[in-house]
């Protein structure tokens, strides 16, 4: 195994760089996965370690040793604790993580689809990622001006579904719209058709807006319909991540044999 001490090795500034700079995962075109789960699920969906990074303490513990192991001497960097501590997202997280090249080249899956535009809070586009894998979504497209899908806080709230749910970024709406499942459905408070209204037993393409000023009129344009999402009157709106899954669980609900 590879021992580093230095904050001026080039592998530690990457590494520094990709986990406080949310610009770097493009500029760099590498993601930094850190934590036991997020390692985990990138090995067993084939990703390779390049390399792994933890510590001796680390090393002391089962399922990190586990990795390493996994991974390999040669594939395998350990940092001087401080040094990890300085590159690290988490607070008080185990002492492993994983550089990977930033995935490209996926295609769609059969399913539902879900469309962001312009959702900006970073745990919101995770959550977001992460119902649409657990919903079988065959694909997520996250238009510009949306967070980053491979930054580490949205890598952190999306708990894996990076490795199961294809994922794009920046395509043009107009692009989009050519591709996805159809009919394609908006949510909006004052909508006259209710979601338990809508028929979701096949696949549809469900979009989700900016937080502040929701989806685009020219997005809305070219949907089949728009939806409310039936709530109490004193509450003004759902945050998007609880709309999504609302509507995409909704599909599930409908999908399921009677």
């Amino acid at each position: 195994m590879k021992r580093i001490i230095s904050a001026e090795n080039p592998l530690v500034k990457t590494l520094r760089a990709l986990s406080s700079d949310t610009g770097a995962v493009r500029r760099l075109g590498l993601v930094w996965l850190e934590g036991v789960h997020l390692v985990q699920a990138a090995l067993q969906a084939g990703y390779r370690a390049d390399p792994l990074v933890t510590t001796d303490e680390g090393l002391q513990m089962a399922e990190i040793a586990a990795l390493a192991q996994s991974v390999g001497d040669a594939g395998t960097v350990v940092l001087h604790r401080a040094l990890f501590n300085w590159i690290s997202g988490l607070e008080h997280g185990p002492q492993v993580g994983m550089l990977i090249e930033r995935p490209k080249g996926a295609r769609p899956n059969p399913g539902s689809a879900v469309v962001l535009d312009r959702i900006q809070d970073a745990g919101n586009v995770g959550a977001i990622l992460r119902t649409a894998a657990a919903a079988g979504c065959g694909a997520a497209y996250l238009l510009r001006g949306s967070a980053g899908a491979w930054t580490p806080k949205v890598l952190r709230a999306a708990m894996g579904a990076h490795f199961s749910l294809p994922i794009f970024e920046d395509a043009p709406w107009d692009q989009v719209a050519n591709i996805v499942p159809r009919p394609i459905y908006a949510t909006a408070a004052m909508a006259d058709v209710s979601l338990y209204e809508l028929p979701l037993n096949q696949a549809v393409t469900w979009v989700f807006g900016n937080e502040g000023q929701g989806i685009s009129e020219h997005l809305m344009a070219k949907c089949s319909a728009v939806v409310r999402i039936p709530q109490a009157a004193a509450v003004e709106s759902l945050n998007v991540a609880a709309a999504a899954a609302v509507c995409l669980f909704e599909g599930v609900r409908q999908r399921q044999p009677s």
